[in-house]
């Protein structure tokens, strides 16, 4: 689901405060506050659209009628982004970008169970992505990807470090807890012999 924008938002809360004066003019006690606000624009000699500006104010609380617009992420040169990374050494023998070893770089691959699937709507990227950045994984330590109802199957390395399962337990896509763990596939059926 996508969550409206700042400015639909604006525009909705603001339509509401205009039909909230519209039903407050349809009151029967409009001439009794009509009266009450007179007696105050004459006895501090304030304009009618200030005071009415000032019960606005009152009426809204400490709550801000219209949100402001979330200022644009700061985004680092790529260079300086790229730089906080641990030394991986030196890489100038990786040979051609088409040339490189694709396999996984942490050995086998062993088949994990994560609990979202078709339902929460999520993508082979999505898991990718939160895997890798939670996991401190590399896209070759993705295997094949199997997106099912309620639950996905990813092939990940079969020796995770301690403390990548770790933060991997507590990792959510799609806001939902995604309860990693291995899978072992179905239950295995008992075979009668017959004797």
């Amino acid at each position: 689901m996508q969550l409206p924008s700042v400015e639909a938002i604006n525009e909705s809360r603001l339509s509401r405060f205009d039909d909230q004066i519209t039903a407050a003019l349809e009151s029967p006690e409009l001439g009794f506050f009509r009266d009450v606000i007179g007696h105050y624009i004459r006895e501090y000699d304030v304009p009618e659209a200030d005071v009415a500006a000032a019960l606005a104010i009152a009426l809204q609380g400490d709550t801000p009628l219209l949100l402001e617009p979330e200022p644009e992420p700061e985004r680092r040169p790529r260079k300086e982004r790229y730089d906080d990374r641990p030394d991986r050494g030196d890489r100038g023998d990786r040979g051609a970008r088409g040339a490189r070893d694709r396999g996984p770089r942490q050995g086998n691959l062993t088949a994990y169970k994560i609990q979202v699937g078709k339902r929460h709507r999520v993508e082979p990227r999505q898991i990718v992505g939160a895997l890798a950045n939670e996991g401190g994984l590399d896209r070759r330590d993705f295997g094949k990807i199997t997106i099912r109802s309620d639950y996905s199957i990813v092939e990940l390395p079969a020796r995770l470090p301690d403390d990548a399962w770790e933060r991997l337990k507590q990792t959510r896509i799609s806001g939902k807890l995604i309860e990693l763990q291995r899978d072992y596939g179905p239950p295995k059926k008992s075979r009668k012999h017959d004797g």
